[in-house]
């Protein structure tokens, strides 16, 4: 299969998942109505497989791949590297903690050449082969090319594995003699002046919110100037109470506002997130760390030296408010090239 055929495929892909991620019942002359209904019933049920994965949730992330999925974007995104023609294999082992937020790494390795072996997270076990299955109704030979949850990952040439901090010490010492690219725990932040509008602590919000706060570019740290009021940010948020509703949140949040209570520690609470002040960059689900600067200086320096477990920071020119949870097809994890990776991994 040549890489114009592979992108020729993808961009049929991508109207179809868009019109999944939209409130339009899709039709497609190049997928059967039966996956359609297993999609969208899929798309239904993931809350009851993974309290995480609500409807809402599910079809943000279809969307958010839909725009990479076009002739223009994987052309520019795939020419500067080298196609190695499906001799490789590369193995993948996928995060689970957003619908299918492994599938970059899927369509990395498709566009480099790799015939691929891929094991599913256990908490998403059921998008990522419905978005395979897609291609391989407008091409059987992608039945070949991709292998889903082998029972034991064997023969490949390079593996990319994402997992917490303690996994990738596993993987490290599992994968030592093959080449690896191993990705752990990382989050994301935002710098506030205190000059913020409504209409960009709003957006900031979407930062924080979307997909319940489980993603490394998921605003979890706020880097305040001293004596920063959060009023104006509590009210710019409050569209957001919803979450709540959510089990998993709810329980998060209950948890961890006991446990600050009971050891006495000081919280602000909003009733449905918990800011504590902290420079610790990693605040469990349902909260936010925040820390102040006297000079802007001081949040760089403190960028500067978390850099390796930050992933992006929200309100830049690069990343505006609002956005961190749609990234551009070559916004990389943990800034990887992983077009660049694949093409030097067997060199």
């Amino acid at each position: 299969m040549t890489r114009q055929q592979l992108i020729s495929d993808l961009t049929a892909l991508g109207p179809w998942l868009d019109r999944l991620g939209s409130t339009e019942m899709p039709s497609s002359e190049n997928f059967s109505s039966e996956l359609t209904e297993a999609f969208s019933t899929a798309i239904a049920r993931e809350i009851y497989r993974n309290g995480w994965f609500e409807p809402r949730e599910v079809k943000q992330s279809l969307s958010g791949i839909a725009r990479w999925l076009n002739h223009e974007t994987l052309h520019a995104f795939s020419s500067p590297y080298t196609y190695q023609e499906f001799r490789p294999n590369l193995g993948l082992i996928l995060a689970g903690n957003l619908p299918m937020v492994g599938f970059h790494d899927i369509l990395c390795g498709l566009l480099s050449g790799y015939t691929l072996q891929i094991k599913l997270s256990s908490d998403d076990q059921q998008l990522i082969p419905l978005l395979i299955r897609g291609l391989t109704e407008l091409n059987p030979a992608y039945t070949e090319l991709i292998q889903i949850n082998p029972q034991k990952l064997s023969g490949f040439d390079a593996v990319i594995g994402t997992g917490s901090d303690s996994t990738l010490l596993h993987f490290q010492s599992y994968f030592k003699n093959i080449p690896h690219l191993l990705r752990g725990n990382r989050t994301s932040i935002a710098i506030l002046s205190g000059d913020e509008t409504a209409e960009e602590l709003h957006a900031l919000g979407r930062d924080i919110f979307q997909y319940f706060g489980r993603g490394c570019r998921n605003v979890t740290h706020l880097i305040v100037p001293e004596g920063y009021s959060f009023d104006a940010f509590f009210e710019a948020i409050l569209p957001f109470q919803t979450v709540i509703q959510n089990k998993k949140y709810g329980n998060n949040y209950d948890y961890n506002r006991a446990i600050h209570l009971l050891s006495k520690q000081p919280l602000l609470d909003n009733g449905f997130l918990l800011l504590h002040e902290s420079t610790a960059l990693h605040p469990p689900l349902a909260m936010i760390h925040y820390h102040s600067y006297t000079h802007r200086s001081e949040a760089i320096e403190y960028i500067n030296q978390h850099q390796d477990k930050i992933q992006c920071v929200s309100g830049t020119v690069e990343v505006p408010f609002g956005t961190t949870q749609q990234p551009r097809i070559d916004d990389f994890a943990d800034g990887i090239n992983t077009m660049e990776w694949l093409e030097h991994a067997l060199k």
